[in-house]
């Protein structure tokens, strides 16, 4: 009985220490994820797009003009606090007319600038805002098949932002065609909960970098199936670099239909060296009759494995790397035919594009520098229109107001986008320059009596600052 007993008493406490085993490797394994969710969760933010689409609609006997207005929503994460840059899809902004951001804290800014890259289906805006986190793009070519990552974003909306979602890296180097034939796709595919509203959010590593922008999910259902595709870092830097800088992304071409080397039939394949077939390549399908590659001389059945001396092992290789290049820039490519290696130089071309990239902005660097932003915090723009009155027809000149920021002594004082400032301290002006000299020489400290012309009529709004 004894014996028995002390069996049981050792069953136990073995039980015990397995437990306690289990529960020291969870929070082993359970404290990188919870450190990078605290490092990343401030910078991601939740994204909502209004896109209105002229109608007809049948009004007191006859047809007149209106508007329709639809609402979706996706996710994002900043990445230049400085300037307010915010890295999302680009399908999340597409067509947008207007764009609101809302931070973890709460806070809701406008966008004031969207530029988009359709082709690798990555965009950036821009909000004017202080005390934001960012977060750095990470390496994604150093991630494994087998690494965990983390999904976040606003899965179906804003009641669930900011919410968070483990996986491993299933997959490198996918395509799933979802951006169409002129797609520049490098997929990382993801076991991790991915929904709508996910889209646009980072994909990050465990030590809390961007590795990866949340893009599209393969599900019969629309909900989450573990298919999960993000957008490389890799692919994004060069593309948010030139969209910063340019607003939009020209590419290279090569004018050339290819295949990877491992998905041709092994009978296509005869009289390739073996070498050659354990390397990998892009095998040219066909070539654009006069297009770049074909004036350069390549021919249908041609094997490229380098461009200026970068390997090119299969087909997304050398889109990626062309892409990458500009127009008119001379490439050198190797290339088997058969036996014989040659090196045929190619004058690239520009790449076409599947669809006009969004190019919305509402707020310019000229916009910052005027006395009306730096001293209410608003942007105007010129307004002209012929009113109809008890006593005929008469004419409104003066600024509409096309932006106001967050937080500014405006928005305080109940400025509206939309409405028309016709006066200034009582003063009427033919345009936005002379608007601005206004501004600029009435002090603000005392009051500026503003005459605005709303949805409401003719109101006076007095602006007053004391902190002057």
């Amino acid at each position: 009985m004894k014996a028995l007993k002390k069996k049981h008493l050792l069953v136990i406490a073995l039980l015990s220490l397995s437990l306690l085993a289990s529960s020291t490797l969870a929070n082993s394994l359970s404290s990188p994820f919870k450190e990078a969710i605290k490092k990343v969760n401030p910078a991601v933010v939740y994204i909502e797009v209004r896109v209105h689409t002229p109608v007809e609609t049948y009004r007191y006997g006859r047809i007149a003009p209106a508007q329709r207005e639809a609402i979706a929503s996706g996710s994002g994460v900043v990445i230049d606090a400085k300037h307010g840059y915010i890295l999302t899809a680009a399908h999340v902004v597409e067509n947008a007319d207007q764009a609101t951001v809302t931070l973890p804290d709460s806070r809701e800014f406008d966008v004031i600038d969207i530029r988009t890259d359709p082709q690798t289906d990555v965009a950036v805006i821009q909000i004017d805002a202080d005390d934001l986190t960012e977060v750095p793009l990470g390496d994604s070519d150093a991630l494994e098949v087998g690494d965990w990552v983390l999904a976040m974003g606003a899965p179906l909306g804003k009641t669930l932002a900011n919410s968070v979602s483990a996986g491993i890296v299933s997959g490198k180097e996918r395509k799933t065609s979802i951006l169409g034939k002129l797609g520049i796709e490098d997929y990382i595919q993801t076991d991790a909960v991915i929904n709508k509203g996910n889209s646009g959010g980072p994909l990050v590593n465990i030590k809390g970098e961007i590795v990866g922008i949340n893009s599209s999910i393969i599900s019969a259902s629309g909900m989450s199936a573990g298919l999960g595709f993000a957008v490389p870092s890799n692919l994004i830097k060069p593309v948010v670099k030139e969209l910063i800088k340019e607003g939009s992304v020209v590419r290279g071409w090569i004018g050339v239909s290819i295949s990877s080397l491992s998905d041709i039939e092994p009978s296509g394949l005869r009289g390739v060296p073996e070498k050659v077939k354990k390397h990998g390549g892009a095998y040219v399908l066909g070539l654009l009759q006069d297009g770049p590659a074909d004036l350069a001389g390549l021919e249908n059945g041609d094997i490229i494995t380098k461009i200026d001396s970068k390997e090119i092992k299969n087909a997304n290789d050398l889109i990626r790397i062309v892409s990458m290049m500009k127009p008119d820039q001379i490439i050198t490519c190797e290339v088997y035919r058969g036996d014989d290696v040659k090196d045929i130089e190619v004058t690239l071309g520009t790449r076409p594009t599947t669809e006009k990239p969004n190019t919305f902005s509402s707020v310019t660097k000229e916009d910052r520098q005027s006395a009306s932003y730096k001293k209410l915090g608003i942007v105007v723009e010129d307004f002209e229109n012929r009113m109809f009155g008890f006593r005929g027809t008469f004419l409104i000149r003066g600024v509409r107001v096309k932006y106001v920021k967050s937080g500014s002594i405006a928005k305080e004082y109940g400025l509206n986008t939309s409405d028309v400032i016709v006066a200034v301290d009582g003063a009427k002006f033919s345009n936005k320059e002379e608007f601005q000299n206004l501004i600029n020489v009435a002090d603000i400290k005392y009051g500026i009596t503003l005459t605005v012309r709303g949805i409401d009529g003719l109101r006076k709004v007095i602006i007053r600052d004391t902190n002057q």
